[in-house]
């Protein structure tokens, strides 16, 4: 594997430490420092040094990869307790589902955080900072990647569990940004109580790490990243999401009640995949019905499965299709999937 020379790379608010294929050989990584991971907030100084931390990014180039031509590009996110490398190495195979569905873009993988859910925090941590992911993202690694590569302005924004909840907001928030959307397995309402506590579960034992050489290595500093007392389940969500009163614009079963137009817009290239054998199956089924009521076009496919790759691969590979091919089957192949009426 050889990865293109793309110059500094420090641009869009991103300092960029590193380019090179990453330690598996099977894509290109790259670290960057930013101010969006960690900045300071709180009532004192931070309490780690740097607040800025490295966080990584591995990137799926085509085979060919031409720096002329134009390519649509993926963004896709990971889940919980997980990190950038789930979708390469750690259980999901990037380069065979490309190989296996023909994408010809570039498939971009981001560091999540093992619970960032894909927010701007609005609460800090016992050490005074907060993590910004939607900034990293959205604000500054989307434009980084038109920067330094050649891309033709069509982007999708796909993941699973709670990245295909983030994908899901990020689509809510940004559909002058992204042009299809696909949830593997997602959530769909911060309003539930299990959603709740799902977020105060992740953030009492992560706080704000990510990744695990990186804020992961912090021995003996753990505790400054978590969120300071003990709230219940709902406080602990606004920490991280915000207020009640802002999750009407991006909590996706609300943005399908209030604003359906946000979904709308992308104009049938919105995909819901679960397993049957999994909670996320019942959350999705909420989520189906509000979209079907408000006439916003959609598929939902379900499988056989369960909440793991068993699911999300044939997931992926079929929303590869939906969102950058035309004719894609109705779900995917194999035995079980169908889709939800």
């Amino acid at each position: 594997m050889t990865c293109p020379d793309i110059g500094s790379g420090d641009s869009d608010g991103l300092d960029m430490r590193y380019w090179r294929p990453s330690p598996d050989g099977l894509v290109c990584e790259a670290e960057f420092t930013t101010g969006a991971l960690f900045t300071p907030r709180g009532a004192g100084a931070p309490q780690i040094d740097p607040v800025r931390k490295p966080v990584r990014v591995r990137v799926h180039l085509p085979a060919g990869y031409d720096p002329s031509a134009e390519y649509p590009v993926l963004y896709l996110l990971n889940g919980g307790a997980a990190d950038h490398e789930q979708w390469s190495s750690g259980g999901g195979h990037i380069t065979r589902s490309v190989e296996r569905t023909g994408f010809p873009g570039i498939v971009v993988m981001p560091e999540g955080g093992k619970v960032g859910f894909y927010a701007d925090w609005h609460g800090s941590t016992y050490g005074n900072f907060a993590p910004l992911w939607e900034t990293f993202h959205v604000e500054q690694l989307v434009p980084w990647i038109d920067t330094h590569f050649a891309t033709s302005g069509k982007r999708a924004v796909a993941g699973m569990s709670m990245g295909g909840y983030g994908a899901l907001k990020y689509a809510a928030q940004h559909p002058d940004v992204f042009s299809a959307v696909g949830a593997f397995s997602g959530g769909t309402d911060i309003r539930r109580p299990d959603h709740q506590q799902i977020v105060d579960d992740g953030t009492t034992l992560y706080g704000a790490r990510f990744w695990r050489h990186g804020t992961g290595g912090d021995i003996g500093d753990y505790g400054k990243y978590l969120l300071p007392g003990n709230p219940d389940a709902l406080r602990r969500t606004e920490l991280v999401f915000g207020p009640r009163s802002d999750w009407p614009s991006y909590n996706p079963v609300q943005v399908a009640e209030s604003r359906p137009d946000a979904y709308r817009s992308y104009q049938g290239k919105m995909a819901l995949y679960a397993g049957r054998a999994e909670d996320p199956y019942a959350w999705n089924n909420a989520l189906h019905t509000t979209l079907k009521q408000q006439n916003v076009p959609h598929r939902y496919c379900s499988g056989p499965g369960g909440h793991d790759f068993t699911t999300w691969t044939p997931a992926l590979e079929h929303f590869l299709r939906h969102a950058f091919a035309p004719g894609a089957t109705t779900c995917p192949d194999g035995t079980g999937w169908r889709q939800e009426p």
